[in-house]
């Protein structure tokens, strides 16, 4: 009888963190009519459009393009950002390369005010750290390169509270980093292009309590 009860309270512990852990679901951009009025890029730099199912970018010769939205990321909790991105064309020496700033406290400087980066460009993936108007790399790993033709699903784990990011790429995970210095709130998401034209088939982001 001891056993049972004990294995209960087991099963009923493992289900109270499930329920505590859950992802839930606070921004979803597909570029399609399932998309709700929280969804509207700002294209402020480049060459933006939503069509045919995307947000579709043509800029071939700018470095740094900008298509932004407004999403409030706040708490000590865990963010998780998933976008699937096309690279259609390349259009330079460092092409195909596009990528999403998270934690972005302006969707409309630069280097996207205090954020982070996550980049894939033709040999690596990323990952930048944006303050004072700079912008420093701080890790990357190499043999993940963007293929001009090919899609790419990038999700990044950030834990706020530790300061964590994860890295996934295509559902492998690929690079760790931890910041010393974590960013705790951010207002907007931001995609960035180099010289590249490309498809983001959807956007996502949840948050684990």
């Amino acid at each position: 009888m001891k056993n049972r009860i004990l294995a209960l309270i087991a099963v009923v512990l493992l289900l109270s963190i499930g329920i505590f852990a859950e992802d839930i679901l606070i921004y979803e951009a597909n570029f399609d009519k399932t998309d709700d009025r929280s969804v509207d890029w700002d294209p402020v730099v480049g060459d933006w459009e939503v069509y045919d199912g995307g947000l579709s970018g043509y800029d071939l010769s700018n470095t740094n393009t900008i298509a932004s939205q407004e999403l409030e990321q706040l708490g000590d909790h865990v963010f998780i950002y998933e976008y699937k991105v096309n690279y259609d064309i390349s259009g330079g020496q460092w092409s195909p390369a596009a990528g999403l700033h998270f934690m972005a406290s302006d969707g409309y400087d630069v280097n996207r005010g205090e954020s982070y980066l996550v980049f894939q460009d033709y040999g690596r993936v990323q990952l930048y750290r944006a303050s004072a108007g700079t912008l420093t790399h701080v890790t990357q790993v190499e043999g993940y390169p963007a293929i001009e033709g090919h899609p790419s699903v990038i999700r990044v784990e950030y834990d706020v509270k530790a300061g964590i990011i994860d890295v996934y790429l295509d559902g492998n995970s690929v690079l760790q980093w931890v910041d010393p210095n974590p960013i705790f709130d951010g207002d907007f998401i931001s995609v960035r292009t180099n010289m590249t034209a490309v498809t983001y088939d959807y956007i996502k982001v949840w948050v684990r309590k």
